[in-house]
């Protein structure tokens, strides 16, 4: 196995040391707004103290996205996939144990990223909601909008380098530095998790142009074990640059078998393979889960 990389400076140190002290101070609830600061800015955390596992679910849901991610005694969940995946998704939550999120992050308001989200605000008791600043004209995203403001879930926009805690375990927000409502692939939120060395980036769909950008802001600190290929696989993302500043071990691509797109495209797959990156496809394997121990990740397969 590959062991996760951290690069930590002695500020970072310090910082991870004081996030710790809030940890225990707070019982691992992570508000943000007590994390620690330099410069007016919040860094973004290179590692954490692993106390127990994590568990990133990629969960498939055919032609879209569903993340949950789990520590010992906290859950969130990226995206919800399509609207015909929402009792899938609930009953998913449900068997692994999670009777609550901590955060929800709907990367963007593309049905087959928050179709299935009506489902699960109705059924999971739900923290806090991450999501851009933009809006899709359709009734899949009007009725999760109406959700979230009829359970009056507090709503948060990303904010670029902004760290959100999950007990043992991070995340940074990567993306996007803008949001744009003609282009909500674009807008798509990305993060870094982290658990103790282990990491993984996770950027919706998230295109070209808003990777080039976050290559110029974190530069080395994208470094991960694991990357969830942005938009299942497509040819708009996954860059050389993004990819070379990411380095992973493992790729890990959402999709629906035999989909209208082609995705996951061969130009992705080529470079993916030149760079001698294991591919796990939910495609092909089903859903996949990845069990962090802090320092190593062994993979689980549900075919």
């Amino acid at each position: 196995m590959r062991q996760g990389r951290g690069k930590g400076s002695r500020k970072e140190t310090w910082a991870v040391l004081s996030i710790l002290l809030v940890v225990i101070l707070t019982r691992g609830k992570g508000w943000t707004q007590m994390l620690p600061t330099f410069g007016g800015e919040t860094r973004s955390i290179e590692k954490t103290v692993a106390e127990g596992e994590m568990k990133v679910t990629f969960l498939d849901v055919g032609q879209g996205d569903c993340t949950i991610i789990q520590t010992k005694d906290r859950a969130m969940m990226i995206d919800a996939g399509n609207n015909d995946q929402g009792e899938k998704v609930v009953d998913t939550l449900y068997r692994l144990g999670v009777e609550k999120l901590d955060y929800l992050i709907l990367t963007h308001p593309d049905a087959d990223h928050i179709g299935g989200a009506d489902h699960v605000l109705r059924q999971i008791p739900t923290e806090q909601v991450v999501m851009p600043d933009v809006v899709n004209d359709t009734m899949t995203y009007y009725e999760v909008e109406e959700l979230i403001r009829e359970k009056e879930i507090p709503v948060t926009h990303p904010e670029v380098g902004k760290t959100y805690l999950l007990q043992d375990a991070a995340f940074t927000i990567l993306c996007p530095a803008q949001t744009e409502e003609e282009d909500l692939n674009a807008s798509s939120v990305g993060v870094k998790l982290v658990h103790g060395d282990v990491s993984f980036v996770m950027c919706g769909d998230a295109d070209t142009e808003s990777e080039e950008r976050m290559v110029k802001t974190f530069g080395e600190a994208l470094q991960c074990d694991v990357l969830k290929c942005g938009h299942h696989g497509s040819s708009t993302s996954t860059s050389d640059a993004f990819l070379k500043k990411t380095d992973p071990a493992w790729a890990v691509i959402s999709c629906g078998a035999d989909n209208p797109y082609g995705h996951p495209h061969w130009e992705v797959l080529e470079k993916l393979e030149r760079e001698d990156i294991q591919i796990y496809r939910t495609d092909q394997l089903g859903t996949l889960t990845a069990v962090s121990d802090g320092r190593n990740i062994h993979w689980e397969t549900a075919r």
